[in-house]
C-alpha cells in the first residue's frame, strides 16, 4: 500500500480563496460605502454653494433695481422742471389756433343744427378779432360777441339755456398732470 499522497494544494488554497473572496468583497463594501458617502457629501456641497450662488445673485439683482430705480428717480426728478417749462412756454403760443380750431368747429356745429339760434361769445378782448374772423366764416347770423372780466382767459358760447366753455389752459394742465404722474409712477 502507498500512502496516500497529500495534496498541499488543496490544503492551502481553500482559506486563501476564501480570504481573497473576503479581501475582495470587503474592498468592494468599502468602495460602495465611499462612494455613496462622498456622493452624498458631494450632492450637500454642491446644494449649498448653489444656494449661496443664488442668494448672492438675489441681492446682486436687488441692489441693481435700487440702484435703477433711484438712478429713474434723480432722471425724472430733473427732467420734470424741463418738461413743466417747455410746456409753459409753448402752450400759451399754441393755445389761441387750438382755441380757433374748436371754435370753428363748435359754431359749425350749432349752424347745422341749429342755424336759427342766437349765439353769445364771451372771450377777452384780445381774442375778438380772431373770433369775429372764424365767426364770419362759420356764417353764423346772429351772434353777440361780448368782454369776459379780466383774468378769464376761455371763451364762452351762449346758446339759449347751454353754455359751452372754452379754457385753453386746461391742456397745459392736463399735460402737467400727465407729467407729474409719471414722476410718481415709482
Amino acid at each position: 500500500m502507498r500512502p496516500a499522497l497529500l495534496r498541499l494544494d488543496s490544503f492551502s488554497s481553500g482559506p486563501a480563496e476564501a480570504a481573497q473572496m473576503a479581501a475582495a468583497i470587503g474592498r468592494e463594501e468599502a468602495f460602495r460605502h465611499g462612494y455613496e458617502k462622498g456622493l452624498e457629501d458631494g450632492r450637500e456641497i454642491s446644494l449649498d454653494a448653489l444656494t449661496r450662488a443664488l442668494a448672492g445673485l438675489r441681492q446682486e439683482i436687488q441692489a441693481s433695481q435700487e440702484r435703477e430705480a433711484a438712478l429713474r428717480r434723480d432722471v425724472l426728478g430733473a427732467l420734470t422742471p424741463v418738461l413743466h417749462a417747455i410746456v409753459d412756454l409753448l402752450g400759451p403760443r399754441s393755445e389761441k389756433e387750438r382755441l380757433r380750431v374748436a371754435l370753428a368747429e363748435e359754431v359749425a356745429r350749432i349752424v347745422e343744427h341749429a342755424p336759427e339760434r342766437a349765439l353769445i361769445v364771451r372771450c377777452p378782448g384780445d381774442l375778438h378779432p380772431d373770433l369775429a374772423d372764424c365767426l364770419d366764416s362759420a356764417r353764423f347770423p346772429q351772434v353777440r360777441i361780448e368782454n369776459l372780466p379780466a383774468g378769464r382767459d376761455m371763451v364762452e358760447l351762449v346758446g339759449g339755456q347751454g353754455t359751452i366753455t372754452f379754457d385753453p389752459s386746461l391742456v397745459t394742465t392736463g399735460l402737467k398732470a400727465i407729467i407729474d404722474d409719471i414722476e410718481t409712477e415709482d
